[in-house]
This record gives C-alpha cells, sequence and structure tokens, in this order.
C-alpha cells in the first residue's frame, strides 16, 4: 500500500531536493529497513497519454464566453469593430474561424477587423462566430481562406459541441456566437462640385439657358447598396408631386425643359429628365416630367436619396443657401455665340446687323451666349457662363437652335465646338463661323477640329499667310493685313467684297491689328467662297489662299477672317455694310428668314 501510494505521488521541485538530501543521510541506516518494507509491495507506473486540450475562445464588447447570449446590446452602425481572442492551456493559437452562419467559415489570423454589413431591412441583427484554432492542426491555411462545414449526416451548420472535420480538437468546439443588432443608418447625398475628370468645378453657371446638367453622388454607411432610389426637385421640396424618381444607379442627370412650352410665354415649365450614370444623354428621358423650371427666373434643384428601410437622405441643394441660377427662356430660332477675346465693340456691331436683316425679322428673336465672360480655365470650362459638361451641357444647349451665329478670335474655342457642333448639324443645325487663328495656336489641331465640326475643311494652313512684294501687297511679311485689303468672293454676284476697315471707317477699333490670316484648303464636296485679292506671284492660273467656304450640304459657312474688321474701308457708312449684306445672304440661304 505504501508502495502504491509513492508511486503515485507527484512531488514539487523543493520537496524532491529535500527527499534527496534526506536519502543521502539516512542511506546506510534504513537501507535494511526499506528493503524489508518494500518487499511486501507491488509498484504500478502509469504512462497514460493525455490528447489535445481545444483552445477556449472570447470575444471583446467584453469577455464574452458564453455560448447563450444573454445581454442586449444598444443597436449599432453597420460598420462594426469587433476584437477577439483565445487562450489554450497546452499550445499556441494559430488562428481564427469567423462566420456569420456557422455554414462558412473564413480563416484569419487578426484578432480584431471592422465589418461592413449589408442591411436590407430597416433593423438587421447579425451573429458572429469565432472559433480560436490552436498548434494541433498541421493542415495549410492562409488568410481569407473558406472552410465550409458539413457534418457526417449531411448537416451544413457547425453546432455547439460538435467536432468540426478536418480540424478535430484544434477548433474550440463550443466557439461563442455574439448578436449585433444593426440600426438602419439614412443616406448622405452631395452634389459633385470639384472632379479630377474634369480639373475643374461641377457647380452651375450663373446664367443657363433651358438646359442644365449636374452630377452626384450617395453614399451609406450600410452600404451603397442599400440606395434604392434618388429623387430630384425644382424649386418647391413641400408638394410630393415636385419630386421625381430616379434610379439608384444614376449619378448624373440633364434636365432639358420641353421645347414646345418653353416657346410659349408660360413662366414655368416642365422639364425632360435624362439620367445616366456618366456625363451623357440617355436615349429616352423619363416617362416622369419635373415640374417648377422658372424661365426668365431664378431657379434651386434639389436631391436626396433613399435606402432599403425608406429612410431618406436630408436633401442637398444647389446653388448653395445664399444663391440661385437663372434660366433664360430662348427668345427664336437664332443664337449669337461670342468667343471674341478682345474688348471691342464687336458685339453692339452683330447685334445691330441681326437686329436690321430681313427688314428686322430676327429684333427680339434671337439669344447671345457669351462663352467668354469670366473665363475661369483653358479646358473644359471655358468661361463662367459655360457648363463644364460640354457633352452633354453645351451640345444640348445648342441643339434648342436651328442657326448659330459663332464669332472667334484669339484662342478660339474650336476643341469644344468640335465635340458640340457636330451634332448640332446632324440635328439639323445650320452655323455660321467667322474667325482667325492666332499666331499662338497650333495649325493642324485647329484644323483638325474644324474639319470635324463643319466637314468643309480639310485642313488650314501652316504659316501664315504673308506678303512679298513691296506694291499693292494686301498682307506683310509677318502676316498684318493692311487696311483697304479685299477678300474676293467666287460669285461677286450673290455676295460682297469684304474690304479690311480703318479708322477712317471704323474710329473705335479700325487702328487695330488684323492679322493671322490662314489658308482654308476645303474638303473635296465643300466649295470655295472667297479668296484674298491676288498679290505677288498669285495670279489668273494661280488662285490666291482660300479664306472662306460652304459645307457640301449647306449647313456650315466659315470665313477665315473677323468679319466685323471687314465692313468696309469708307467714311460714308452705307458703303460700309458688307458684313451686312453678308450676314443677311447667309441666313435668308439657310432659311432663318
Amino acid at each position: 500500500m505504501v508502495g502504491n501510494c509513492l508511486g503515485k505521488l507527484r512531488l514539487t521541485p523543493e520537496v524532491s531536493r529535500s527527499y534527496r538530501l534526506g536519502m543521502t543521510l539516512l542511506h546506510y541506516s534504513i537501507i535494511p529497513l526499506l528493503l524489508f518494507l518494500l518487499s511486501g509491495c507491488t509498484k504500478h507506473f502509469t504512462s497514460t497519454k493525455y490528447g489535445n486540450i481545444p483552445p477556449q475562445t472570447y470575444v471583446s464588447v467584453f469577455p464574452y464566453r458564453d455560448s447563450v447570449q444573454t445581454a442586449s446590446f444598444n443597436p449599432q452602425s453597420s460598420r462594426l469593430e469587433v476584437h477577439w481572442w483565445a487562450t489554450d492551456v497546452d499550445g499556441v493559437i494559430k488562428g481564427y474561424l469567423l462566420s456569420f452562419n456557422k455554414a462558412k467559415w473564413t480563416y484569419t489570423a487578426n484578432t480584431d477587423s471592422v465589418f461592413a454589413l449589408p442591411l436590407f431591412t430597416k433593423d438587421t441583427t447579425y451573429t458572429l462566430t469565432v472559433a480560436g484554432i490552436d498548434n494541433s492542426f498541421t493542415g495549410t491555411l492562409k488568410e481569407g481562406d473558406t472552410v465550409a462545414y458539413t457534418d457526417a449526416n449531411g448537416n451544413g451548420r457547425w453546432d455547439k459541441g460538435e467536432a468540426f472535420p478536418s480540424l478535430g480538437t484544434s477548433v474550440d468546439p463550443d466557439p461563442p456566437s455574439i448578436r449585433f443588432p444593426i440600426a438602419n443608418t439614412p443616406p448622405v447625398v452631395s452634389f459633385i462640385m470639384n472632379s479630377g475628370q474634369f480639373s475643374t468645378r461641377l457647380d452651375l453657371p450663373d446664367t443657363t439657358f433651358t438646359v442644365v446638367s449636374f452630377g452626384w453622388e450617395g453614399t451609406d454607411i450600410d452600404g451603397n447598396s442599400t440606395i434604392v432610389n434618388y429623387y430630384i426637385a425644382l424649386n418647391d421640396t413641400l408638394s410630393p408631386s415636385s419630386w421625381v424618381e430616379l434610379p439608384a444607379q444614376a449619378t448624373f442627370v440633364t434636365l432639358k425643359a420641353r421645347t414646345q412650352d418653353a416657346l410659349t410665354d408660360t413662366s414655368t415649365v416642365s422639364c425632360d429628365v435624362y439620367a445616366n450614370t456618366y456625363p451623357a444623354m440617355s436615349y429616352a428621358p423619363l416617362s416622369a416630367k419635373l415640374p417648377n423650371m422658372k424661365l426668365n427666373g431664378n431657379n434651386v434643384i434639389y436631391i436626396r436619396a433613399k435606402d432599403v428601410a425608406n429612410a431618406y437622405s436630408s436633401a442637398a441643394r444647389m446653388p448653395d443657401t445664399t444663391h440661385t441660377w437663372f434660366v433664360k427662356k430662348p427668345k427664336g430660332d437664332v443664337l449669337i455665340v461670342n468667343d471674341y477675346g478682345f474688348t471691342t465693340q464687336a458685339l453692339p456691331f452683330y447685334r445691330n446687323i441681326f437686329d436690321n436683316i430681313g427688314g428686322g425679322v430676327l429684333k427680339g428673336k434671337y439669344d447671345i451666349w457669351d462663352i467668354r465672360a469670366g473665363m475661369i480655365s483653358a479646358s473644359p470650362r471655358k468661361g463662367s457662363l459655360v457648363q463644364p459638361c460640354i457633352v452633354p451641357s453645351f451640345q444640348e444647349t445648342l441643339k434648342l437652335y436651328k442657326y448659330v451665329f459663332w464669332y472667334s478670335a484669339d484662342n478660339e474655342n474650336f476643341d469644344i465646338a468640335q465635340i458640340a457642333v457636330r451634332e448640332f448639324r446632324r440635328t439639323g443645325g445650320k452655323i455660321f463661323l467667322t474667325y482667325v487663328v492666332p499666331a499662338s495656336s497650333d495649325p493642324v489641331a485647329v484644323g483638325l477640329q474644324m474639319k470635324d465640326f463643319t466637314d468643309a475643311v480639310d485642313s488650314i494652313g501652316a504659316d501664315l499667310i504673308t506678303g512679298a512684294l513691296a506694291s499693292s501687297r494686301p498682307v506683310t511679311s509677318t502676316g498684318f493685313v493692311w487696311p483697304g485689303t479685299s477678300v474676293i468672293p467666287t460669285d461677286t454676284a450673290a455676295y460682297p467684297v469684304l474690304v479690311r476697315d480703318s479708322t477712317n471707317s471704323n474710329p473705335a477699333d479700325g487702328s487695330k491689328f488684323v492679322g493671322n490670316l490662314r489658308a482654308i484648303y476645303p474638303s473635296i464636296d465643300a466649295s470655295v467662297v472667297y479668296r484674298i485679292q491676288p498679290f505677288g506671284s498669285y495670279r489668273p492660273g494661280n488662285p490666291p489662299p482660300v479664306l472662306g467656304v460652304m459645307s457640301g450640304d449647306k449647313t456650315a459657312f466659315l470665313l477665315g477672317v473677323p468679319l466685323y474688321r471687314f465692313d468696309g474701308n469708307s467714311s460714308v457708312p452705307s458703303e460700309n455694310m458688307r458684313a451686312y449684306r453678308l450676314i443677311e445672304k447667309v441666313f435668308k440661304d439657310f432659311g432663318a428668314f
């Protein structure tokens, strides 16, 4: 019995050292006694092999261990930060399995994470289960690997106390689960005011015509996919009928006042709504029309978002609470585009012509669009009255009209003309362009742009038109155009001769520089209308450079001189109406009157 007891004795290190010392002292005195006593005992040595002890896992919030949750947590945001850890009495923790359904488990070596939990109803409860894995697991799991649970009975859900196939006792058999009630958070929406795509501001100009485009961004902390609709309104947010529903995919919209409504005397009209995911026009407007656009009045646009829980964002407003934007009602079918960078009398000059051609039939029936006013960037937004999205807002604004007179000089905006004018002409529009290309411009690039939007130009001259002889030359060796220089039509019976002015005929601007004329090389089906007067080696058989052409379809007339400065060089005003006669001729041929 004593032997059996000793055989089962477990000694601490201190007791063991005392025991050995006593044995040394008593060795010779008591060994016979021990031999006698032990002769009647049988000693048994056990070698039991103990299995691996599984780890125990905890989740933070508080050191939570129970598999049955009794505490109720306050509802939280769907972005959830959770911490966990595990202990193992006979090893070390190798990693963790995480699951929200106990069927599909994800491996991680981390001990915390931020979960973005999708929310598909007003409030949702998620249950997170975390199971530690100790180092008795000899397999390989990489970060993010998934492990699907299926037991011998085909059950696809790991329940309490069951072994996990392939992991055995290396995994916590009774992992803690915590239920997190998730409260819905309303979405947030804001207009895009700046964009790297455009490198400029995307807010509205102070004034537009009856086309306006804008973009926005909607976010939701519960997941952007929980946004189910956007809603826009003009000027009135109180009446439910003021709001028009947009699809959740839309991030950009163009509003266009209904043409027939805008041409009447109605002060408030409805708009067609073209919703898209990027700056472009969708193929067709929504069936619902947006009411309340004020013509010749101040306007404000609002947008809000709705999520799956029917929670609405606060309404975003553009312009801000201290501003509005003015919508101009089109006066008729003619638009004058002022693309002239110099300070001159050009605008009142052209305004006077359009007030009087055709016996005054167009007076009060045309609009002027200054695309240079307050120029704030080189590209793509040219002036403060130009919306930054050339497609579709600039393009669609041109399409409000049938006829455009575009006069340009000093870093002309032919890049936006290239984008917008071709579509304008495709839908039946006609354009008269009078221009000069500055010496600093790239003639190849400008020629390509003009070729694209007029179909009347193959290219323009890489070199300026210059004079080589001292006598009767119209231009200097540096490209300066002398007063009195003529630009002669190929059909003098149909078109007037154009003559460069001087202070004699134009006291305000006649002394200012005119130059940088470049030859036009017409496209194959275009007709030549004007050439500079013969000089130097230019004689019959060797005609001088072309300066005016008409496209083959008669929808684009181009004149490569600043027409305002080629009205005549006489002190008698009645002899200086050459620009008047040309504009009247072209617009009558266009069908404007």
